[in-house]
């Protein structure tokens, strides 16, 4: 995966790992951890953007959404937030969680007990 790829690259340039090291770091922690912890947030995500922040088409169409909200509220400050909650886009500006592939090593015992938490959206 072009993830695996980044870090390969970044561990043996910038950290001056070897290629074997990181990839049993990967394949013992960074996978695991994603695939318990990360990928299960995807079945609450209303939006699901692959290649997260390059995929500059999907990030046009969410801050377009967004743009249009504000402009609605803009326009009828008493009303607008009525018409905000009665639109499809509602959805967009309360509950969509942009999912994007992270590198984690954290863990944590209590994760596993209680349902995942979807990942916060990047800041734009």
């Amino acid at each position: 995966s072009i993830l695996l790829a980044r870090r390969i690259d970044r561990d043996l340039r910038t950290r001056g790992r070897d290629l074997d090291g990181v990839l049993r770091q990967y394949l013992t922690f960074v996978k695991p951890a994603f695939e318990e912890f990360c990928s299960p947030t995807k079945r609450y995500a209303d939006v699901i953007v692959p290649r997260g922040a390059e995929n500059e088409v999907a990030i046009d169409i969410i801050v377009s959404g967004i743009r249009h909200l504000f402009a609605s509220l803009a326009e009828h400050p008493a009303g607008g937030l009525e018409q905000v909650q009665s639109s499809p886009l509602h959805d967009l500006h309360t509950h969509t969680t942009i999912w994007r592939p992270q590198s984690s090593t954290s863990s944590s015992s209590s994760a596993a007990t209680s349902a995942p938490t979807p990942l916060e959206s990047p800041r734009l």
